[in-house]
């Protein structure tokens, strides 16, 4: 009966959790690379973007507008306020393909070069990153994208694991 109870509490926390990250449409994306040209080739960047999934559904193809950016390069901040234009997520057929971000109205290069993200710029399936420093001198890096799991899922693997434990632990005991 023990066994029986577990199971079930097991099953609605599952369910529980399911549920409250179906509700949840912003995802969030982390991103880093660095420069692989230019005056500042070896340069780091990284950064971090969210957007809302509810307009980018299977096989969706076009640009869904950035919630939130953040950019770190050269020890600057970029940021959604400090874009040219509003930042967006491009997609071909559902799959992400980079993002669609440009800050070139720097007042000092020297200080703050301007950097664009680009997706799709040599290969649709390739995002680049770009920057212009003093004297036109600019170039060019790649872009790694990886998701941040949301904390539903975390926690339904989390729990998963544990009941695998109890389990496991349970046979031997």
């Amino acid at each position: 009966m023990p066994d029986f109870r577990f199971h079930t509490a097991a099953l609605a926390l599952a369910a529980l959790l399911a549920t409250g990250s179906a509700v949840a449409t912003e995802l969030q994306f982390n991103f880093n690379g660095s420069a692989d040209s230019g005056p500042l080739a070896g340069e780091t960047f990284t950064g971090s973007f969210a957007y809302d999934d509810s307009g980018a559904g299977l096989g969706f193809s076009g640009d869904v507008l950035l919630s939130s950016f953040m950019l770190t390069f050269a020890g600057q901040a970029y940021t959604l306020a400090s874009a040219d234009a509003a930042p967006d997520a491009v997609f071909a057929d559902g799959s992400l393909l980079g993002l669609g971000y440009a800050d070139a109205d720097s007042p000092d290069l020297a200080l703050r070069p301007d950097v664009a993200l680009v997706a799709g710029y040599l290969a649709l399936d390739e995002a680049y990153f770009s920057y212009e420093g003093v004297g036109a001198a600019g170039g060019f890096g790649s872009l790694n994208i990886s998701a941040v799991p949301e904390p539903g899922s975390l926690a339904l693997l989390l729990a998963g694991v544990a009941g695998v434990g109890v389990a496991a632990r349970r046979r031997r005991g």
